[in-house]
């Protein structure tokens, strides 16, 4: 009886969504056919697997080798799918190349089942793919893309000319193809150093940096013909910001790690900084104890005196790089512009101190400015958190460690923060190489923070993940559209507003990660730390 139960059940299914079972039919019949190949492979057991038939089967593919020529069509057709998601005709020649190279490489390596029909069909001399008309069909397409983006490199001088762009196809697929093929046997050789993540990440980028090599001009190399790498919608005004900015970085010699970088990061933020607004003292610092240690402050307080409102204010840098000093343009400014008092937090950086080192001494800056409020002029009733980028991190998770404490906060103002991990939403594929923050070094640079990995998803860690938004104090969250935290902070003020948190959103038009820095050359930059300090006003009247 339960045999004919299920049996009906099958039938059932087949007549409700046949697209279904022939797609649940292919799934299992690729993972099948890249593990045990072509002859090995047994319809019986892939039957099983869908609770199917091996009848169905023959009545959707008619046989074997028409299942195994859909299922190579599928694979090579899901290739052509995400290229074509890329849109390369937005972007400009020279990071269009640089994605489509990023792209085939994560797809490798995503994907070995791909890879291990793709070695089953070389050791039976594309006997399949000889026959198969939908995927030679293909063959246009899987070419054009490339020879698109080169020939449009050709026309604006900065890629060389009469290179064949199907070679260029053969040395990246190949590079990116020997990166899953040959890991069991280059493992059992080398070892497997070169395929933990930071190692891809350098092979990744030394496969782009190769090919970018072969095909650029040696104007283009040399700076003679500007090598346009912008995103479309990136506000023009920025342009001039971002010469300035890869310059002084491009004296950081490669390699570096973090201790060079936050001497540099110094230098260029002290050459780079605006005048301080006259009506704003910048000399008073305190040491603050905590269990993961002292904390420098450092206060910005306006000279009209009295009972202020106050900023916690956490700088941005990766939570390895940037002090008060690092972001003293943006701080000086909230404390001229609302007659407030800004305590900058000079928090612990990693790797030498980790989580929850930072996020530690953050919450005993906030209860040491409730304690100290009268003799500091601060109105203990007026407390907002703030910070950008990874400091916009420490500031959400500080809302959420004050909760239902004795500091009832005003506000927490979010600056194109870091709110969770998850690299999967598309303002990470959009700005994969975006100005100032580039995805690649992101795991890297995580790991400093979050050495063990299973703290990525730790409430104060990735503070959208926590469990329950509500009584969270009113937020203003501004994001960047061109960059590619984006949807992280988009998805966190979503969140807020879900439970009941009153949320002010900022969507950044036309702006990169970091946006704030380039107050002085960007109208759109100032008008954004405009409105931040405008809602700053509200929320401490």
């Amino acid at each position: 009886m339960g045999e004919m139960i299920e049996g009906a059940s099958r039938r059932q299914n087949w007549k409700q969504d046949p697209e279904g079972v022939r797609r649940d039919i292919i799934e299992a019949a690729t993972k099948a056919f890249a593990d045990k190949g072509f002859d090995a492979t047994r319809l019986e057991d892939i039957a099983a697997q869908t609770a199917t038939s091996k009848r169905m089967i023959y009545y959707y593919f008619t046989d074997k080798a028409g299942l195994y020529d859909q299922v190579l069509a599928a694979a090579y057709h899901r290739v052509g799918l995400g290229e074509a998601a890329l849109e390369f005709d937005t972007l400009p020649p020279v990071q269009a190349l640089e994605r489509l190279i990023g792209f085939m490489w994560d797809h490798n390596r995503a994907n070995p089942d791909f890879i291990r029909l793709v070695m089953n069909e070389n050791l039976h001399n594309a006997s399949a793919l000889q026959r198969s008309g939908q995927i030679t069909g293909m063959r246009p397409h899987a070419v054009s893309g490339l020879a698109g983006i080169y020939q449009r490199g050709v026309r604006a001088g900065v890629f060389r000319d009469g290179i064949d762009p199907l070679k260029l196809r053969f040395f990246l697929s190949a590079v990116g193809f020997f990166n899953v093929s040959n890991r069991p046997s280059f493992t059992a050789v080398f070892g497997d150093r070169l395929f933990q993540d930071q190692e891809q990440a350098d092979l990744r980028q030394m496969l782009i940096d190769t090919i970018l090599g072969y095909v650029m001009t040696a104007e283009a190399k040399s700076g003679a013909v500007r090598v346009d790498t912008r995103f479309p919608n990136i506000n023009p005004q920025l342009d001039a910001f971002l010469d300035v900015w890869t310059e002084k970085w491009a004296a950081l010699p490669a390699g570096s790690g973090p201790v060079e970088r936050r001497k540099r990061f110094e230098v260029i933020a002290a050459e780079m900084r605006l005048p301080t607004p006259g009506d704003v003292d910048c000399t008073a610092e305190h040491w603050v104890e905590s269990k993961a240690g002292p904390v420098r402050v450092r206060l910005f307080r306006h000279t009209d005196g009295g009972v202020q409102p106050c900023l916690i204010y956490m700088h941005g840098g990766a939570w390895m790089q940037g002090s008060p000093e690092t972001h003293w343009d943006i701080t000086s400014r909230f404390a001229s512009w609302n007659k407030m008092t800004v305590v900058s937090v000079d928090y612990a950086l990693a790797p030498e101190c980790a989580f929850p080192a930072a996020a530690d001494q953050c919450e005993a800056v906030a209860h040491w400015v409730q304690a100290n409020a009268e003799k500091l002029g601060i109105d203990a009733s007026r407390i907002v958190v703030g910070g950008d980028s990874a400091g916009g991190n420490l500031a959400a998770v500080m809302a959420l460690d004050l909760r239902g404490s004795d500091i009832a906060l005003r506000g927490q103002l979010l600056i194109y923060p870091a709110c969770d991990f998850d690299q999967s939403r598309p303002s990470y594929a959009e700005n994969y190489d975006g100005p100032l923050l580039q995805v690649a070094g992101m795991d890297k640079v995580n790991a400093m923070y979050c050495p063990d990995a299973a703290d990525l998803v730790h409430p104060r860690v990735a503070p959208l993940l926590a469990t329950n938004h509500a009584d969270l104090p009113p937020a203003y969250i501004a994001v960047a559209q061109c960059d590619p935290l984006r949807d992280s902070g988009t998805a966190y003020a979503a969140a807020l507003t879900q439970a009941g948190v009153a949320v002010t959103n900022d969507d950044g038009a036309g702006l990169i990660h970091g946006y704030l820095r380039a107050m002085d050359y960007c109208d759109a930059s100032m008008a954004a730390m405009r409105r931040m300090s405008d809602w700053l006003a509200k929320a401490t009247a």
